[in-house]
């Protein structure tokens, strides 16, 4: 599938690292989204682009915009994970079915079994605001793309 701005965004449903299950459209009308999709929890340019997100996170707060990170690894690694690195925001995984938020969203690699690096911004309508991938699986996207984004929730 092939998201453009506008496009309503897939719903989904998927499990924090409490187990608590966390869906899209529960933000609507209250909240915009950012839904950044990585490919592998303790992976040195994951790690470094959440972090960032993490020490700017003030900046989605400010813009009334929730930040999700999804990875198609299992809950109890994604909670390792952020109890290791502290980042404050959830982490979701799109572990079982393996991939099906990520094939949704026109992001999965079925050849490695992972997310590829996506962001996508949806507005509090629950429409997508704005989009953006990195240039392959180690490189990672620029805050700049994220601030730019905000402007458009």
């Amino acid at each position: 599938m092939t998201l453009n701005v506008g496009d309503p965004a897939p719903d989904f449903t998927l499990t924090d690292t409490d187990g608590n299950q966390v869906t899209l459209s529960s933000f609507r009308g209250d909240k915009s989204v950012t839904v950044v999709f990585i490919p592998f929890a303790f992976t040195g340019v994951c790690q470094g682009e959440l972090c960032e997100l993490s020490e700017n996170l003030e900046q989605f707060v400010t813009a009334g915009n929730q930040v999700l990170a999804i990875s198609c690894d299992r809950s109890p690694s994604l909670k390792a994970w952020k109890a290791q690195e502290g980042f404050s925001f959830p982490l979701l995984s799109d572990g079982w079915p393996h991939g099906a938020v990520a094939t949704a969203y026109g992001c999965f690699n079925e050849d490695l079994g992972c997310a590829e690096r996506l962001t996508v911004v949806v507005d509090r309508d629950g429409n997508v605001a704005d989009l953006f991938r990195s240039g392959g699986l180690g490189e990672a996207r620029p805050l700049s793309s994220y601030t730019e984004a905000l402007t458009r929730t």
